[in-house]
């Protein structure tokens, strides 16, 4: 499994180094592994590696083990979705991999919703004074289709996707506000810095993204994840916005029933 815990390694010690070095070398086995074996493993210290996980934003092992092995889990269910056979056959073997290969990313996505955190979401948004969606590139214009969306119910709301706007308005968000951001890495520096300011005045976080393991995730007060494709064909199948469409539909829609319920 291909997983970097952490972009920057400059915040690491020489000892969380190795921690990390060990941990992603041997990923698949490390989430069977007790905070002993690991210590032992890299030569350090239980409590080296207990501080290790709570640098990254864990509250203790346990926790960060839990989260690895959800994003081990979500990161092999697109291993193999595309084989040589690709290359040499016509477009309707490439339709229906394309196909195939989204219905598995959004049987995944539906599988692993929590219902609990959608409806606390819910809430959250329809109890907001004002709803600021956020995203940089395809995410902004995602983000874009939620705030039309949300509009047109009436919800106090609008919509960023560049860098300097996004940091500005954060900075002056206030606690009955709401944040919402989708980021696939859950690691760009201008959505993770914005997260900082809100919180800094009590806002809600929300974020929708790919990464359990980002600062993105650990940070958001609810998070709506789904799988990463690490296929070369990722672009082409669309696995990632085809997900993300998924979850803020599945927002759109109750909160649209919430409210037909009040009629």
């Amino acid at each position: 499994m291909k997983v970097s815990l952490i972009n920057n390694r400059d915040v690491l010690t020489k000892a969380e180094n190795k921690i990390c070095d060990y941990i992603e070398e041997y990923m698949n086995n490390s989430i069977y592994m007790t905070v002993t074996e690991i210590a032992n493993g890299c030569g350090v210290g239980e409590a080296t590696v207990t501080r290790f996980c709570r640098k990254l934003g864990f509250n203790s092992f346990l926790e960060f083990k839990m989260t690895m092995a959800q994003e081990l889990k979500n990161s092999s269910i697109n291993e193999n979705l595309f084989d040589k056979e690709i290359v040499k056959n016509g477009i309707d073997f490439l339709a229906k991999n394309i196909y195939d290969a989204n219905l598995k990313l959004l049987e995944n996505c539906f599988k692993n919703l929590n219902y609990e955190v959608i409806e606390m979401v819910i809430n959250e948004i329809i109890n907001a004074n004002k709803v600021y969606f956020v995203g940089i590139g395809i995410s902004g214009i995602l983000a874009q289709n939620l705030y039309y969306k949300f509009m047109r119910l009436g919800i106090n709301c609008n919509w960023y996707n560049d860098n300097h706007t996004i940091i500005t308005m954060a900075s002056i968000m206030k606690e009955k506000d709401v944040l919402f951001l989708i980021s696939d890495s859950g690691n760009t520096s201008c959505i993770n810095k914005a997260v900082e300011l809100a919180k800094k005045n009590n806002t809600k976080i929300i974020s929708i993204t790919g990464n359990l393991m980002s600062k993105l995730a650990r940070t958001s007060t609810y998070t709506l994840t789904y799988t990463s494709s690490d296929t070369i064909f990722e672009d082409a199948i669309a696995g990632l916005e085809i997900q993300q469409i998924y979850l803020i539909d599945l927002l759109y829609n109750n909160i649209l029933r919430r409210y037909q319920k009040l009629l």
